[in-house]
């Protein structure tokens, strides 16, 4: 029970963060308490979908290769029918905004940002922290009942009407039935691949070397300072593409030598976190905040980030090997 907790809470409040936080480009929030209340109110919709997807996968006995699909899925979701951002050409609180929505523009939409936005949820709103949550865990099996899963899923659903209202009144959304439909059938058919046998976990591969510890740090690291500086243009989105693509052919590789353990995953998630922290560093100052402000949420959420970091060091010490995809569908 214990674990279970542990990795229900780690899911529920480390997602907010990860996903929306880290970049510190929003304006100031309050201080500590209001760090606190954005990343309660944020809880439901990252945390409770990660939770889902983690919970349906483990039930289901999906591998990685299924999480990544659903994940994939509420990527699309978010910028398309939950925040509509992908529709939002405008947005005056935000630096930028116009320039970042419309980047690498075909047929009305700016496929720099749909790219790189599903990508961050993908990696950043639902990988990492259940990474996260399940290295301290360590409890294969799933962690809520039926209520549990009817609780979150509600919570989930409440919140993402909420923001999709919100955002809807707030700002001139740029969107017509043709847009929804598409977005959703991408979305369903992302949904049945999980559920095919492409989303079941992998077969054990041939014997291969199992990288260092620090080779998955370093490649975690690299990997996302490419995937967060690449420039606003068709060549960055490019880059963009490649990088992701190889970075998750390699883990793919990796992951199916007999060798490869949750502490392995732990310190590649760690790596892309800690680039990702420092991005929020190098982030230009947001409207209405002063470089103080800014620089208390950066360190912060380093502060956390090298805490989680070093409690999954302690966590997994003595973790068995081959346990990555047998703990992704609940089987040890």
């Amino acid at each position: 029970m214990r674990g279970k907790v542990i990795g229900v809470l780690t899911i529920l409040l480390l997602a907010p963060v990860t996903a929306e936080l880290l970049q510190a480009y929003l304006g100031d929030l309050g201080g500590i308490g209001g760090l606190v209340f954005v990343d309660l109110f944020f809880a439901p919709l990252y945390g409770g979908m990660a939770l889902l997807i983690r919970e349906v996968s483990v039930r289901t006995g999906r591998g990685w290769r299924g999480r990544l699909l659903l994940a994939a899925a509420f990527g699309v979701a978010m910028p398309t029918i939950i925040d509509l951002s992908l529709f939002t050409p405008v947005r005056d609180d935000i630096d930028d905004w116009g320039t970042i929505v419309s980047a690498v523009s075909l047929g009305g939409i700016g496929w720099y940002a749909a790219i790189t936005w599903v990508a961050g949820h993908v990696l950043m709103s639902v990988t990492a922290p259940v990474v996260v949550g399940e290295t301290l865990a360590r409890h294969p099996g799933p962690w809520l009942g039926k209520l549990g899963l009817v609780i979150t899923g509600l919570a989930f659903i409440g919140m993402a009407a909420v923001i999709h209202h919100d955002q809807a009144t707030s700002y001139a959304i740029d969107a017509g039935p043709a847009d929804y439909v598409v977005s959703s059938v991408i979305i369903a058919t992302l949904v049945v691949l999980a559920f095919t046998p492409l989303g079941r976990p992998l077969d054990p591969g041939r014997a291969r070397r199992t990288p260092p510890l620090a080779v998955c740090l370093a490649v975690g690291v690299v990997g996302m300072a490419v995937l967060d500086f690449v420039p606003l243009s068709l060549i960055g989105l490019a880059v963009f593409a490649v990088t992701l693509s190889l970075g998750l052919l390699l883990v793919a590789r990796w992951s199916g030598s007999p060798g490869w353990t949750q502490r392995h995953l732990a310190a590649l998630t760690l790596g892309a976190l800690l680039t990702r922290t420092v991005t929020g560093f190098l982030a230009p100052l947001p409207q209405d905040t002063t470089w103080p402000e800014k620089i208390t949420q950066n360190a912060t959420y380093l502060a956390l980030i090298l805490l989680l970091g070093w409690a999954m060091h302690r966590r997994t010490r003595r973790m068995d090997t081959g346990a990555v995809d047998a703990l992704a569908s609940g089987k040890r």
